[in-house]
């Protein structure tokens, strides 16, 4: 059955085309067209050994042998064409078509290849070229089912998803046995949102082939997107046993490594990828994250030199070579670097942040502002952003509203984080979510514009439809999980973070159970769910303050100290509430002078907080000379917070402390 997309708006019989690029790919290697061999028997043995190693997964391996193949007779058509399937197992598509444009040469028909030629020339990123091959009408039937899987690549790198859908439906007629066509559906299903639908793709390319490397790889690279960072490992290492020099699954462990925060795992895989292939950016990448992160600049931007601009469009890339020209004040290259992040990811409030930071330093207070406004004016900013904010304010002369943006930034209620405002009328948005009720990218505008004006009610009416139209998507669990709590219901809430956990147990919906569950009064439960997320994520910074907050409220003091002086190192002195948290536990441990000093550096940037006012003033009056600055830090706290009964008890303290 001849493979073809009827309605695919370049198709079309252009015989003079195929003719062309045969000729094109014989010129110049005439003289050899007819020295094509059967293979020596240096060829051979080496040929044998190079299936044997293909045979395992082994596909570097299988590589160097079908090289040792090709020296001993460089006529061979079949070691050429198997050494190109080899390199494009490694992704290699420039070697791939290298060795096919050769094997043409020594007189091998192009249709019987095309399957291959078109895979070398997607890898490259030739779309068109890749499609003149693929959609060829000479493809034999035994290669089809080949063609069809990479049209389905070709199509969701270019965005097409309705010819990728129609690929991979028609891939999976010829061979649904294939491993490695349902990874690039989990692919496929999870760029289009469908995580549930990519788990399900991924588990079944592992139950065909429990030994194919590519489906362990995603596995658990959907599990780190799923549950977290060490869901992954067990899957990557269990890959790595039977392939450990697979450079793209490497890449991943040694990522997942760091993220995790087993820097030096990290760096020891870093350094086997770059023994593997020396110009791997990624693996340079890698360790220019960890000297940046040891304040070690200069070493940083000469392994970020190293990467030879080939990840300078990438976010993650972006951040570090800030965070470099940020740490050696270079302010304005700092500032070239997150503007260019946040036009990427306009919704980054790190790299907002990170922007504005830069531009005050550079003295620019004004365009600082301006960086943070729409996140200020969101219900959900956090503090620091605030607190950014308001210094800013005060450099161009807005006092008064600097004080408002500082006492937000004080009280540390900055409400949940919500949609951003929508730009369109909310008429508009309900007319685009009727016609489409089940398209997610049409409905939460809408939803989170009635969220936004308080009509909670309608809000949860139309999460609820949305998720029944997505079960498989995440994000509409969360919707209403979000809606039910502002409406009280915790119980539909958890009901459905818990639909939203199977999916991907994210920090969003991890800080949302643990906030239901608290809610409800559930402290024990919230904690075992908290537990399990560190677990796989023990560097999340988000969890480790809930961590440390809990152990602070049962006075676990030491492990808290443990706990929030890590985050210490790791953010630096500049986020007030952990530092007024080691004042807590310095103070609950008897350290006092300890306590004092984090008070006070907690005082020193945000002054206007109640909490840090009251846990400074605790720290204070465990010193008997400093019991009058306790209590007017205590009174302060009072001041700001009149109703709130333990600063009171506390204050009574203090007063009696003076007499």
């Amino acid at each position: 059955m001849q493979f073809s997309f009827q309605d695919f708006s370049t198709r079309r019989a252009r015989p003079w085309v195929l003719a062309a690029l045969m000729a094109l790919s014989l010129a110049g290697f005439a003289s050899t067209i007819l020295a094509a061999s059967e293979g020596n028997a240096d060829a051979r043995e080496a040929f044998a050994r190079a299936q044997e190693h293909r045979s395992r997964g082994d596909v570097r391996s299988a590589r160097i042998e079908l090289m040792n193949a090709i020296k001993a007779d460089p006529q061979w058509i079949d070691a050429r064409i198997l050494q190109a399937e080899m390199l494009l197992k490694l992704f290699d598509g420039i070697g791939a078509e290298a060795e096919l444009e050769r094997a043409f040469s020594l007189g091998l028909d192009p249709s019987e290849v095309r399957h291959l030629y078109g895979h070398a020339l997607q890898l490259q990123g030739k779309w068109d070229k890749a499609k003149e091959q693929l959609f060829a009408d000479d493809i034999p039937e035994e290669n089809q089912a080949y063609t069809a899987r990479i049209v389905g690549r070709l199509a969701v790198q270019t965005g097409d998803d309705a010819l990728a859908t129609r690929a991979f439906d028609r891939s999976i007629q010829l061979d649904a046995a294939n491993p490695d066509l349902w990874v690039d559906i989990a692919r496929f299903r999870a760029g289009s949102g469908d995580q549930a639908g990519a788990i399900a793709a991924v588990d079944e390319a592992v139950k065909l082939e429990p030994n194919n490397v590519r489906a362990l790889q995603y596995r658990g690279e959907l599990l780190r997107f799923q549950f977290g960072l060490g869901a992954a490992l067990p899957w990557f290492e269990r890959a790595l046993q039977i392939d450990p020099n697979d450079v793209a699954l490497l890449t991943e462990y040694a990522a997942t490594l760091g993220d995790m925060g087993r820097m030096t795992d990290m760096l020891t895989v870093a350094r086997k990828i770059i023994s593997l292939d020396g110009r791997n950016p990624r693996a340079f990448f890698m360790q220019a994250v960890l000297a940046a992160r040891a304040g070690k600049y200069p070493l940083a931007r000469t392994l970020m030199q190293k990467t030879q601009g080939r990840l300078d469009d990438v976010p993650a890339v972006l951040l570090v070579q800030g965070i470099i020209e940020h740490g050696e004040t270079n302010y304005n290259a700092a500032i070239d670097k997150f503007r260019r992040l946040v036009s990427l990811q306009p919704r980054n409030r790190q790299a907002q942040n990170l922007l504005a930071r830069s531009l005050y330093l550079a003295g620019d207070a004004s365009d600082a502002v301006e960086v943070l406004k729409a996140q200020v004016n969101n219900s959900g900013a956090d503090p620091y952003a605030l607190w950014l904010a308001g210094q800013g304010l005060e450099a161009i002369d807005e006092r008064q509203q600097a004080v408002g943006v500082l006492n937000r930034a004080a009280r540390h209620d900055v409400g949940k984080k919500t949609a951003f405002t929508p730009a369109a009328p909310l008429g508009v948005l309900q007319a685009e979510a009727n016609r489409s009720p089940n398209d997610a990218g049409t409905v939460i505008p809408y939803i989170r514009a009635l969220y936004d004006r308080g009509d909670f009610a309608r809000a949860f009416a139309e999460a609820k439809r949305l998720q029944r139209g997505n079960p498989g998507a995440s994000d509409a669990h969360i919707l209403v999980a979000d809606t039910a709590m502002a409406r009280g219901d915790y119980d539909e809430a958890l009901r459905a973070l818990e639909n939203a956990r199977k999916i991907r147990f994210s920090e969003s919906v991890m800080l949302r159970i643990v906030e239901a569950l608290r809610a409800k009064g559930a402290m024990q439960r919230s904690g075992e769910v908290l537990a399990e997320y560190l677990n796989y994520n023990p560097s999340n910074i988000a969890g480790l303050r809930w961590l440390a907050y809990a152990h602070l409220e049962t006075e676990n003091w030491d492990i808290a100290r443990r706990i929030l002086e890590n985050l210490r190192k790791r953010i630096g002195d500049n986020d007030a509430l952990i530092m007024v948290g080691l004042s807590q536990a310095y103070t609950g441990l008897g350290q006092t002078e300890k306590a004092i000093r984090a008070g006070r550096i907690a005082y020193a940037v945000q002054p206007s907080s109640p909490v840090v006012s009251h846990l400074y003033g605790l720290a204070l009056l465990e010193d008997s000379t400093r019991t009058k600055d306790a209590h007017d830090l205590i009174k302060k706290a009072v001041a700001i917070r009149p109703q709130n009964a333990l600063y009171r008890a506390s204050l009574a303290r203090a007063s009696a402390a003076l007499r």
